[in-house]
Parts: C-alpha cells; structure tokens; sequence
C-alpha cells in the first residue's frame, strides 16, 4: 500500500521475511543518529513523514529534510 509501513502476520515466505528485514546504519542527517535501510528494497529507508511509518526512496542529492525525517535517535 503505498510503502507504508504495517503490521501483518508473518506467512513465512521469502518475500515476507526480506519485507521484513531492516539494516541500522549511521544517520543520514547526522552520523550520530540512525537511519534504517530496507533489506528488499536497498534504496529506501524508513522515513516518517505525516504521521505515518514509510519506506521511501531517498539519495545524495535527496533534501536535507528528506534526510531528517529518515534519522533517527535510538536509545538502549
């Protein structure tokens, strides 16, 4: 729907486990923070934008924006 991100029971198929698999790496904004890549689709991150969880495509020349809404503080 759309890249938006939702909860659905796992059906233990391939598709659904690289859907649901997420790589944690330095913030697209700020290193010191975290951005979240999709595993299935490498060139989309987890992005909040309107009160929604999303995968968007995001890039280099993506805005600075962009990139805020797709880093994130992750506390222990």
């Amino acid at each position: 729907m759309g890249y938006v991100v939702r909860l659905d029971p796992n059906d233990n198929t391939s598709t659904f486990r690289a859907d649901a698999t997420f790589t944690r790496i330095a913030g697209l904004a700020d290193a010191a923070w975290s951005s979240v890549r999709s595993y299935n689709y490498p060139s989309r991150y987890l992005r909040h934008v309107n009160y929604a969880l999303r995968i968007d495509p995001l890039s280099a020349s993506s805005s600075a924006a962009d990139r805020q809404d797709a880093t994130f503080r992750v506390t222990p």
